[in-house]
């Protein structure tokens, strides 16, 4: 098993030009392809342990220089969309006692799992964020306003593109909704439409996370 990622942003090969080769670590690399292509792969197949450098190897895995799969225009850049793994309320208040949440109140708290898989919730999007990921995903690029409810809008196909599922999908932004811990706000993103989502519970398991890249 092996994943390849592509940088689309690395330089482009000369046709005619003849591109040397180099070693590292006793493995040869293409000079050529060394900032474009990036692998991890599998030495032994479903073998265990799967550990990184006993059974699990990577090629240029630092080399793609962005972690970034969303490109906001005030500079942010986010992270392909995940499913969050849920946290107790016992780990929440871990993670607030560390400032990074605010708030905690029940077991299988996707919203803090997000936060958690993002070093905090300063590191998950804003609605505002949510609002300009949601107008490049529409035909036109109409504005959306943080807590703007929109309809009418056409799908323009792309969601992909950013990592992102098909809509209709749901995301958390990184503001809680009350001080008692049960709700969390996030963008609604439809065929049609899309809506602030206005304090999601926080034991929603079908809302995806989105983390600050870099």
């Amino acid at each position: 098993p092996m994943i390849l990622s592509y940088n689309k942003k690395c330089d482009a090969l000369d046709p005619v030009k003849q591109y040397s080769w180099t070693t590292e670590d006793n493995k040869p690399v293409s000079n050529a392809t060394a900032g474009c292509v990036a692998a991890v792969f599998e030495i032994n197949g479903t073998g265990k342990p799967n550990t990184l450098s006993k059974d699990v190897a990577l090629f240029n895995a630092n080399g793609l220089g962005s972690s970034c799969a969303i490109e906001l225009d005030n500079g942010k850049c986010f992270t392909a969309a995940f499913s969050p793994t849920p946290v107790t309320k016992a780990e929440c208040e871990e993670m607030k006692a560390a400032g990074k949440v605010d708030s905690c109140c029940n077991d299988n708290d996707y919203w803090a799992g997000a936060a958690k898989q993002c070093g905090g919730k300063g590191n998950m999007p804003t609605p505002s964020d949510l609002a300009k990921i949601a107008s490049a995903l529409y035909v036109g690029n109409p504005s959306i306003g943080s807590m703007s409810d929109v309809s009418g809008l056409a799908y323009a196909g792309n969601a992909s593109e950013y990592g992102l599922p098909e809509p209709y999908f749901r995301v958390w932004s990184g503001q809680e909704y009350s001080s008692y811990g049960d709700g969390a706000f996030g963008r609604d993103f439809g065929p049609t439409s899309t809506n602030r989502g206005g304090g999601y519970l926080r034991t929603n398991s079908n809302v995806f996370g989105l983390c600050l890249g870099d």
